[in-house]
């Protein structure tokens, strides 16, 4: 019984250094250190926006990517390039202060950070459920929040110490480096899986084609305020001094949430925990809106960080209940619908700041994209049931 505990507990570790690596600093650490770029650098919310939406358009050509064939006996290695192409991309954007240039190295990075997920989701969901730990497939997930807790503490330490936006990502790819070590030493093979399938009688195209849409609407929902938190804080008047803590509180927030989503859903279904997850989320999101304090904001980083992470985790349990497929298929699938709406996002959020000059109208839009993705993200056949309003 020691030695099961001690192989679920390292393929859950191992599976959260990969995200903590590859999501939490390759992709969110962008949010910190933004509002540093901004103001060194001068560029336009509108082309921060930019630079954020080509990492999520590599991110979406990465999950389309991972589908073709070409990577069905190859998931390991492409895995531990993906691995390597993330610290490198993270390190690269330190060595020239071009907007088109960091456009080129954020592609880069979404689409190794797309690649991290799927194939690492590949190789560590499958291995914990060999082990009938199902409850505990998703738990690495926790790696985006581990990731951004400590490159936030990190990149507010040397702010705090006065380096510039660069020595930050040269900060944070040291960080990735250490991350690798393990990930390289105790990484599972893949396991073929075909005997995961759950529940063929509920496994059609138009509830899998659903959840894809809602997915896509709450890439879009989540994005802009994770985007432009950290800025929003530095840049309003009265919040300044929340933005030494907002975005350490969103990965705070996300690391024990990813345990309790997937029990609670355990318990009423996935997809109704994907409900109130995205409601939830929607009311975050307009926090800042409905309160314009440091309450209002405080409450939407635990909010946003509470339910962003575990969302994505709850998606692909779903997803995969409900695609009659591999797990990299169905994981592949759903993010890139996911990557369409966050690809679209952040320049969209940029462009609307910067031509209201306020954070108020992108969010509202934001929320209500959430609050349709809540509605849509309940599995249609439950209509079918009579008991339903028993659920609810």
């Amino acid at each position: 019984m020691k030695n099961f505990n001690y192989k679920v507990l390292v393929l859950i570790l191992t599976g959260t250094a990969a995200l903590a690596l590859a999501i939490g600093i390759g992709r969110f650490t962008y949010t910190p250190i933004l509002p540093f770029m901004l103001e060194e650098l001068n560029i336009t919310k509108t082309e921060g926006g930019l630079i954020a939406s080509w990492n999520f358009f590599g991110y979406l050509c990465g999950s389309l990517l991972s589908i073709s064939s070409i990577f069905k006996k190859r998931v390991k290695l492409v895995f531990f390039i993906s691995i390597v192409l993330s610290i490198s991309t993270t390190f690269l954007m330190s060595i020239d202060d071009e907007v088109i240039f960091f456009i080129i190295i954020r592609f880069i990075s979404g689409l190794s950070s797309a690649f991290v997920l799927i194939f690492g989701t590949a190789l560590i969901l499958p291995s914990i459920q060999a082990f009938g730990k199902k409850s505990l497939s998703t738990s690495h997930f926790m790696g985006v929040g581990f990731g951004i807790v400590i490159s936030s503490i990190l990149v507010t330490f040397l702010g705090e110490l006065g380096f510039h936006w660069d020595d930050l990502w040269i900060g944070v790819a040291v960080l990735s480096v250490i991350l690798a070590v393990p990930i390289f030493i105790c990484t599972p093979n893949e396991i073929l899986q075909h005997s995961y399938s759950q529940n063929s009688n509920y496994k059609n195209n138009f509830s899998f084609s659903l959840i894809s849409i809602s997915y896509g609407l709450y890439g879009f929902g989540y994005v802009i305020l994770g985007t432009f938190i950290s800025a929003m804080a530095r840049e309003t008047s009265g919040l300044e001094a929340t933005e030494m803590y907002v975005w350490l509180l969103v990965g705070l927030a996300g690391i024990p949430m990813v345990i309790f989503w997937p029990w609670f859903g355990k318990k009423i279904g996935n997809d109704l925990a994907l409900f109130f997850a995205c409601a939830i989320m929607g009311l975050g999101v307009l926090m800042p809106v409905l309160l314009e304090n440091k309450v209002g904001i405080t409450s939407a980083s635990i909010l946003l960080g509470s339910t962003f992470i575990p969302i994505t985790a709850l998606a692909l349990l779903e997803g995969q209940s409900r695609y009659n497929g591999s797990i990299r298929v169905s994981t592949a699938i759903l993010t890139s619908s996911f990557s369409v709406g966050q690809m679209i996002g952040p320049y969209f959020g940029g462009v609307i700041i910067d031509l209201f000059n306020s954070y108020s109208i992108a969010l509202t839009i934001s929320s209500i994209s959430l609050f349709i993705a809540s509605i849509l993200m309940i599995n249609p056949t439950r209509l079918l049931n009579r008991n339903f309003r028993d659920i609810l």
